[in-house]
């Protein structure tokens, strides 16, 4: 009868096994984690002053990828018409009016006295003419800082399909 051959390092095989294990787990982990930022939640810095004094520039932001309903006072990740991504407040929901006088924002004719916001409101140069109704399945969307923010007020509210999450805490 022929005698085994010994294997190499052979009183190792319970560490090789413990090591394999953790390794295993933690493809599982990251695979985990990388599903969860890529459906649920997802992570953007703040570029720019237009969501002062709330967010400030290079703030680091995690948002809610899977939301069915924004309602106002709601901050969003969304893409702006132009293609760039930023970060704004939801002003006005489907069927609301909004109004612009005397630098005040207006919705369904109640003047937006939020204290987020800082800096009068007035009209951008763009295609919204005031007032104006937001449509079905649109959102308008301002930043806090309106005197700089470049927004809903020049270019119209944006469909839901553009919003892309609502932030998780800031």
């Amino acid at each position: 009868m022929k005698k085994p051959k010994k294997r190499f390092l052979s009183r190792f095989d319970g560490y090789k096994y413990g090591w394999f294990k953790s390794a295993r787990e933690f493809v599982i982990a990251l695979a985990l984690v990388f599903l969860a930022f890529n459906l649920l939640v997802g992570i953007t810095t703040v570029s720019g002053r237009s969501m002062e004094p709330t967010l400030q520039d290079g703030n680091v932001v995690f948002f809610y990828r899977v939301n069915f309903s924004y309602h106002r006072g709601d901050v969003v990740f969304a893409r702006m018409p132009y293609g760039n991504f930023y970060v704004k407040r939801v002003v006005a929901v489907p069927g609301d009016v909004v109004d612009i006088r005397d630098g005040v924002l207006y919705v369904n004719d109640q003047p937006e006295t939020d204290a987020h916001f800082q800096g009068q409101t007035h009209e951008s140069d763009g295609i919204v003419q005031y007032p104006y109704l937001v449509e079905a399945g649109k959102y308008f969307l301002v930043g806090d800082n309106r005197e700089v923010s470049q927004d809903s007020r020049a270019f119209g509210a944006l469909p839901k399909r553009s919003i892309k999450g609502k932030l998780l805490f800031y």
